[in-house]
């Protein structure tokens, strides 16, 4: 032990003295956590986190953020549905709406299934009200933030920023958004809320006879204010004349609306969003590809900054033409800066993507400040979040990415102007959180970043 202690403060003594640069001062540190104090992966990351990303401050002060919220109605899936009795067998089926209670049980059993998380809209009002019922009468149940947007302000607001919320709100949204000290516009007020509802299974459970290997969800709603995007109506072109940053989502709810609603909405959106100084698109799961395709020509070229995941990232990247996408960082790297390139009449320079093991952030050079520090911050927000913990502990998560070594961020700037900062995720290996994960990510790594 004590040689241990007497060459790690040589090493460290060596550092000070000759003043050495960051690299080099990088390797001596991580020779000394890995084999003078044989340090696992896991503990080496966090360490590195902590020297090079302890409590930075962030850029942004103010926000707008529009344009999704609702609550989510948490239930252990196969348990509620077990307990309907119906008259005729559910079968397994992917229906793309749901219009009776039977249907449901189909479509849940054909994702529960395949183990694939899925999301479908109830397209009988009758059928939905039977549902809630069924819900209401059901006494396992939760009730959280839900909505892309009331998310995203829900992270935020853990930070000392100012939010201007414009989101349909029902009563219990309201207090729940309270208790984070957050305000809905007034003017987007409603007397009931929307209710998302999210069937969850553990490892483990059973379904018509299939039993479950990984935790996943199911996903329905019949969401009449944010399909139809009523919260572009609730604020003005003034309401973001004193923000630092407009941040945008729920447009996935668009896709099946009439091409009239469509246009209203993006020609409001064009007309009040889209000259501010910093615009951000946070896409969101989509089947149409017509539709993704209009919202990237009229809408995600024109913003700054896009945020997406893994599946949102290769949907998109099929639709325009690009490279396929698959599980390695090369080819995420190589889709995200075809995306770059389809931008190049509108005002895109940033794309953040996160997924279960790595974030990338594709930024053009010179374009933005502090690239490494988002998405760093990031990453350690999805650590967190995931094991809904404030510390990071190398017993509950894994490194699965192993392609930057020790190092929180690789950053790299490429000889055709687009610099690409990755860095590793600390898998939560039991987790306890995963809705709006993807939300927090942004969320929190715009908070640190800026344009130039």
């Amino acid at each position: 032990m004590r040689y241990k202690l007497a060459t790690a403060l040589g090493l460290l003594s060596t550092i000070i003295y000759f003043d050495v640069c960051s690299d080099y001062y990088h390797s001596i540190v991580e020779y000394t956590d890995k084999v003078i104090w044989q340090l696992g992966p896991e503990e080496i990351l966090i360490r590195n986190y902590d020297r090079q990303f302890h409590y930075p401050t962030p850029v942004t002060k103010s926000v707008f953020l529009g344009f999704n919220g609702n609550i989510d109605v948490i239930l252990e899936g196969p348990k509620f549905l077990n307990g309907i009795s119906s008259e005729v067998l559910s079968g397994e089926e992917d229906l793309p709406s749901i219009n009776s209670v039977n249907q449901l049980k189909s479509t849940f059993n054909y994702f529960f299934k395949r183990q694939t998380a899925a999301e479908r809209s109830v397209g009988d009002q009758p059928a939905w009200e039977e549902i809630v019922r069924l819900i209401e009468a059901f006494p396992e149940k939760s009730y959280f933030i839900g909505g892309n947007a009331a998310l995203i302000a829900r992270t935020m607001s853990k930070n000392d920023v100012q939010i201007k919320l414009a989101i349909p709100s029902g009563p219990e949204l309201v207090s729940q958004l309270e208790e984070h000290g957050l305000t809905v516009m007034e003017s987007c007020l409603k007397s009931r809320d929307e209710f998302h509802v999210i069937l969850e299974y553990g490892v483990g459970s059973v379904y018509e006879g299939h039993t479950s290997t990984r935790a996943n969800r199911f996903i329905f709603s019949r969401d009449v204010a944010n399909s139809e995007m009523d919260a572009i109506n609730c604020f003005t072109k003034g309401d973001l004349s004193d923000v630092d940053v407009v941040v945008i989502a729920g447009f996935h709810m668009l896709e099946n609306q009439p091409e009239s609603t469509k246009q209203q909405v993006l020609g409001s959106v064009q007309e009040k969003v889209l000259e501010h100084r910093l615009v951000h698109l946070e896409l969101a799961s989509m089947t149409r590809a017509d539709f993704l395709l209009e919202l990237f020509n009229s809408l995600a070229v024109r913003v700054h900054s896009l945020g997406l995941n893994e599946a949102e990232l290769a949907f998109l990247s099929e639709v325009l033409g690009g490279p396929p996408v698959t599980e390695s960082v090369e080819s995420v790297k190589e889709a995200l800066v075809f995306l770059l390139s389809k931008a190049t009449e509108g005002q895109l320079s940033r794309i953040h993507f996160h997924c279960l093991t790595f974030h990338v952030i594709v930024e053009k050079s010179g374009k933005w400040k502090n690239g490494a520090t988002a998405v760093a911050i990031g990453t350690l927000t999805a650590a967190k979040y995931a094991c809904d913990t404030p510390n990071l502990k190398p017993d509950n998560h894994e490194l699965r990415w192993t392609g930057a070594g020790s190092k929180p961020v690789v950053s790299k700037k490429r000889p055709d102007g687009i610099t690409i900062h990755v860095s590793p995720v600390l898998v939560c290996k039991r987790p306890l959180k995963t809705v709006g994960l993807g939300d927090s990510i942004s969320a929190t790594g715009l908070l640190y970043t800026s344009i130039i």
